[in-house]
């Protein structure tokens, strides 16, 4: 009964540190009760209670999963799919643990092993970002500044290392209690110092973004078209003229929009009227292959620009191995291809790094287009098959954390909300709520001088590190 009581309080401070609750201090304690419950079990019993701790948390974490699919499989097909997918995932948590009883007595190994499992979790054909440790973190100012030096993976690490801590608090000599209290204060110290703008922006683009807040099951391949397009010109026509950027969510216009030429000159002819770029999400064909896309249309030219997406949704826009699948599965899933690489559009007064929905959950996507000349962020999103859930404010939370690590505004705009405006200290400048058909427009800071250690080295360091703390231990 206690290991269960243990797991319990683990699965709820878990749940608690993410929205809709954010009480986000609980993640410094959802690992205690697992450190507790290890030291009195096997490794076997640890990975299987890992295991458990992950399925708890994602279990609940999607329980909307089955109500969103049924749109498109049968319900009892979307319980599976989604067990299945808390399976994979728990997978994580289980060789995590496992590992941790391994090294049962070390201060640093598990921050290091939680790193590295996830940022397995995060590449490959089965790539998959959801549920950060780091995360709540977007809810303590002076701690998410690090995200800057270390990225998405050092909040992980600092969210494992202060558990392990707390947890061997009371055992440490009085010497070690005083360096532990004094670590997690400059910590805090440092952060605060990270997150005072210094440097004064270069210039200040005027930016607007249009939620639209259309039915998302509506988006059957040429169907409501005309209506969607109608509401987002609308909405597009009510803002201020000569704003620098217009934003609209992802697959606006879900057709391939290239094909389209009556809607290539509308959208063209708006962005003159209004006298400003403007950015578009809908699907493009070239050579027979579907991409998601987003296209950039100026106030200038005729001319249009795209960018494709490259990180695809597993089982959703691609399947992965889809040799070992029946020709029925392989009709279910998106058949998209990738996009070339993480290219910003170029535009005379900032370069603009668009991401598309699920590429947000990963710090290479926003740091690719970075180091490709991005002055500036945007995620483009349709975030309303997720509307009413947590996931909306999950989606919001670690896009903000590609702000704070590339030290560069960002936008997010979704179809349903959530909507915002954040500084590259990760402050909001403007949100919108959930559900709004409303336009947002404000000022955006443009720093092309800005610079974070990040950028510079990635998740190298955290790797470089761990080598070499395994190396010491090896010795």
């Amino acid at each position: 009964m206690e290991k269960l009581v243990l797991l319990f309080l683990s699965i709820i401070f878990y749940i608690l540190s993410f929205p809709p609750f954010n009480l986000s201090f609980l993640i410094f304690f959802t690992l205690i009760p697992l450190f507790i419950l290890i030291s009195k079990i096997s490794s076997k019993e640890s990975f299987i209670y890992g295991f458990l701790y992950g399925f708890g948390f994602y279990g609940i974490n999607f329980y909307w999963l089955p109500n969103l699919l049924k749109h498109f499989v049968p319900y009892i097909f979307g319980v599976f799919l989604s067990l299945l997918l808390a399976s994979y995932l728990s997978l994580y948590t289980g060789i995590f643990l496992w590992g941790v009883k391994k090294k049962f007595n070390s201060l640093l190994f598990p921050s290091f092993f939680w790193c590295f499992l996830e940022f397995i979790k995060s590449v490959g054909p089965l790539s998959f970002n959801w549920g950060t440790l780091g995360e709540p973190l977007v809810n303590i100012y002076p701690l998410l500044q690090w995200g800057s030096v270390f990225g998405g993976l050092g909040l992980s690490f600092i969210v494992v290392l202060i558990n392990n801590i707390l947890f061997k608090f009371k055992n440490f000599p009085l010497k070690s209690k005083f360096y532990s209290v004094i670590f997690i204060l400059i910590l805090f110290f440092i952060g605060n110092i990270m997150g005072l703008p210094l440097e004064k922006p270069f210039l200040v683009l005027k930016i607007g973004a249009v939620q639209g807040n259309y039915d998302s099951f509506s988006k059957v391949y040429l169907r409501d078209i005309e209506d969607q397009l109608k509401i987002h010109k609308d909405l597009t026509l009510s803002l201020p003229d000569n704003l620098y950027l217009i934003i609209w969510p992802e697959s606006v216009l879900f057709c391939a929009l290239n094909s389209f030429p009556e809607y290539i000159n509308e959208l063209r002819d708006l962005a003159r009227r209004k006298g400003s770029f403007l950015i578009v999400g809908a699907l493009k064909m070239e050579e027979k292959k579907l991409y998601n896309s987003a296209y950039l249309f100026s106030p200038f030219d005729k001319e249009y620009k795209t960018y494709s997406k490259v990180q695809l949704v597993p089982f959703v826009e691609e399947l992965p191995f889809s040799f070992l699948f029946p020709s029925f599965i392989k009709n279910l899933v998106g058949n998209y291809n990738k996009g070339e690489g993480f290219f910003p559009f170029k535009t005379p007064l900032a370069n603009i790094g668009t991401l598309i929905c699920f590429e947000s959950l990963f710090s290479f996507t926003a740091r690719e287009h970075i180091k490709n000349g991005a002055d500036i962020l945007v995620v483009i999103t349709n975030d309303g098959w997720f509307q009413g859930t947590p996931a909306v404010w999950q989606h919001r939370n670690l896009s903000l954390i590609r702000a704070v690590e590339n030290r560069v505004p960002l936008i997010q705009v979704a179809n349903t909300g959530i909507t915002f405006f954040v500084n590259p200290y990760g402050k909001i400048i403007k949100e919108s709520k959930e559900g709004e058909r409303k336009v947002y427009y404000c000022d955006i800071p443009i720093n092309k001088n800005s610079f974070s250690l990040y950028r510079l080295w990635g998740d190298l360091f955290m790797f470089v590190f761990f080598i070499i703390y395994l190396i010491y231990k090896i010795k």
